[in-house]
């Protein structure tokens, strides 16, 4: 477990800048997330470097100020978003993103949250930066093609849009112990993330400009695939006692397919795709 603090530390070091990237500022509240995001970075990394406690809290305060100006930024994105679920995933995955930042703090503050183990936090602030920020950002992008498209299978992306919206919240009960909840949402979860990247694959990578972009883009649907796949096992297996993959494979495993070849690959091709 040695390696956990270093995910979320990625997330904001890598992810996060990558995404506003590909997103654009947009009106005056993403253009002040822009220029806070250094300072607000500088003191998350910070807070991870060292150990647990009242300062290592305050610097986290910090992270949490930027994730709820994010999420004010999102809510911002829901009124312009008109019916549009594309842009309407863009402003979920902001608003998200506030979610994993009050999680960050607890997990930096070292306090023990009712029952939950002690990686729950640390796992709960990966899961809502990864899965509930950027997930839904490069659902996002996808839509934005598909409807310039005018592809046929726009309703299917629709559902699975909207289960890759609500996924995040319901894994999260399951991470916080709520075991009812844990298969159905990580199926939930994992069947809309894996919809959206087959379409891709179908639909949308023909339309990307750019060898680097197209292959990126390629990788990082292929590699979500895996990674849900995993969690869907993982999930459906693990309270039954039948599951072959353990906590730290599933952080290993899940995490780099996850972390490294979907979210990465994915806003790294989009960013290539806006130039």
């Amino acid at each position: 477990m040695a390696i956990l603090p270093l995910v979320p530390a990625f997330a904001i070091l890598i992810c996060v800048p990558l995404a506003l990237r590909a997103v654009g500022p947009g009106d005056s509240t993403g253009r002040l997330l822009i220029a806070a995001y250094p300072i607000a970075a500088a003191a998350a990394i910070l807070a991870i470097v060292l150990p647990s406690g009242i300062f290592s809290a305050a610097l986290a305060l910090v992270w949490l100020a930027f994730t709820l100006l994010a999420a004010l930024h999102g809510l911002t994105r829901v009124f312009g978003a008109r019916g549009r679920i594309e842009e309407l995933c863009i402003a979920v995955g902001f608003m998200y993103l506030a979610v994993g930042g009050g999680w960050f703090l607890l997990w930096r503050s070292g306090v023990a949250v009712m029952d939950f183990g002690e990686h729950v936090p640390l796992l709960t602030a990966i899961h809502f930066h990864y899965a509930g920020f950027a997930s839904p950002i490069l659902v996002g992008f996808v839509g934005r093609e598909l409807r310039a498209a005018g592809t046929r299978l726009w309703p299917l992306y629709a559902g699975a849009a909207w289960l890759v919206m609500a996924g995040p919240a319901l894994v999260a009960l399951g991470i916080a112990g709520v075991r009812t909840v844990e298969a159905p949402a990580a199926a939930i979860l994992a069947a809309g993330t894996a919809i959206v990247a087959l379409i891709a694959l179908a639909a949308v990578l023909r339309r990307v400009r750019g060898p680097l972009a197209r292959s990126l883009l390629a990788v990082s649907s292929a590699a979500v695939i895996v990674a849900m796949t995993l969690a869907a096992l993982y999930a459906v297996g693990n309270p039954l006692g039948i599951s072959a993959l353990g906590l730290e494979d599933m952080v290993r495993w899940h995490g780099s397919f996850n972390g490294l070849g979907y979210v990465f690959c994915g806003l790294l091709g989009w960013n290539l795709r806006q130039t």
